[in-house]
């Protein structure tokens, strides 16, 4: 090989090594937070509480607080009830979901649920921030969240349970017969649902919004009848403030325990049939629930959707009891944080480390295939020359 074509190699290698680069550097790659985001802050059996999930639950709670009422937290009792909230959240249902996910080989950053995350990490910033990974950036600090909280939850919420119900149901783990599933879809577990949506996003604020929910939840709960109450509550379903336009035919949602967000459960089991729930707050918005006796036409003719949507009751059934083995324990790192003075998070702190790392990286592929190519090079030279003068030498013999 000669000289220039070894130069060739190289150039090509190099080339190589900057596509490498730029692909690890996609803008939807995983962003590394501050350092501190990964000590660990409780453990729950095997599984580590990080710092990002007890900053996210403490800092969003206490701005929630905050724009409630402005003296919040001023006073010992208050910030009791403030370490008392976080601590209660940092051991939800989540954890008790992973750990069977891991007892069935189901990891919610590997395999075909880290490849699911990573798809919908690509339609969230192309989608919401046109591309923009600065963009993305501000949103998570502005939300004090970190990329892997939001990839944690997009799996454990969106993923994890359909990937485990399909793994129980191969396994024999849920009962897949026709009568279990009637059962189900007929208990109390299983319920059916009207509501108004009012969401923390629309062209309202915050104060405006809860004025617009406790309208509405007056108007339908000052209804005397089932009847009235039902139109009335129809009414504010095509009304201005509703912002949920899911159930145009007015089916409702046929839900299992276990299924919808927690608030949200909790108010509509709590409800009888033609029930109409307080205001409920939620991380998105205000909803004003109405509980519905169930239809038998609609469970005949949608029975192999329901049946599908009742394998998640027998999975939450599965997770209440798990749930309820577990134990939070706090870390030394963990008891020794002030709540109301919580260090900060840079979600893209970590980022000049990966960047160091990369070029580092990068000349010393540089250095090492231009040593390897010189070397080969001289070697080939100085094979030449031996070649060289034993033919001389061969020559002068003669």
């Amino acid at each position: 090989m000669t000289t220039k074509k070894y130069w060739r190699v190289l150039a090509l290698s190099l080339v190589l090594v900057t596509l490498l680069t730029l692909c690890s550097c996609s803008a939807s790659r995983e962003a590394r937070p501050t350092n501190r985001a990964n000590k660990v802050v409780a453990t729950v059996d095997e599984l580590d509480i990080t710092y990002d999930t007890l900053y996210y639950i403490t800092m969003t709670r206490i701005a929630e607080l905050k724009r409630a009422d402005e003296n919040a937290l001023s006073t010992p009792e208050q910030r009791e009830e403030l370490a008392a909230f976080v601590k209660e959240h940092l051991l939800t249902r989540s954890e008790a979901l992973i750990l069977i996910g891991k007892e069935n080989g189901l990891e919610i950053d590997k395999g075909v649920i880290a490849a699911a995350v990573q798809e919908d990490m690509d339609n969230i910033l192309n989608n919401t921030f046109a591309g923009d990974r600065k963009k993305y950036i501000e949103s998570l600090n502005a939300e004090y969240l970190t990329d892997r909280y939001v990839r944690s939850y997009l799996a454990v919420e969106e993923h994890l349970p359909a990937a485990l119900i399909e793994k129980m149901l191969k396994d024999g783990q849920i009962d897949d017969s026709n009568e279990t599933a009637e059962a189900l879809i007929n208990g109390n577990d299983f319920i059916r649902t009207i509501h108004v949506f009012i969401s923390k996003t629309n062209a309202y604020t915050d104060a405006e919004n809860r004025a617009h929910a406790a309208a509405v939840q007056s108007a339908v709960a000052a209804k005397l009848t089932d009847g009235e109450r039902y139109d009335e509550m129809h009414d504010q379903i095509g009304g201005k403030y509703n912002n949920d336009m899911g159930d145009t035919l007015g089916n409702g949602y046929y839900f299992a325990k276990g299924e919808m967000e927690e608030a949200y459960e909790q108010a509509a089991f709590a409800l009888p049939e033609y029930g109409v729930s307080p205001v409920v707050e939620t991380a998105d918005g205000f909803y004003i629930i109405m509980r519905m006796p169930k239809s038998a036409d609609y469970i005949e003719e949608n029975f192999q959707y329901l049946k599908e949507k009742s394998y998640y009751l027998a999975l939450n059934r599965m997770v209440e009891e798990r749930y309820a083995t577990l134990t939070l324990e706090m870390t030394r790192y963990g008891n020794s944080l002030d709540l109301m003075d919580l260090p900060p998070i840079d979600a893209d702190g970590g980022e000049a480390g990966f960047v160091i790392l990369i070029t580092v990286s990068v000349v010393a592929s540089i250095a090492i295939i231009a040593f390897t190519c010189t070397f080969i090079v001289k070697r080939r030279g100085t094979g030449s020359k031996k070649g060289n003068v034993r033919l001389l030498s061969r020559k002068a013999k003669k």
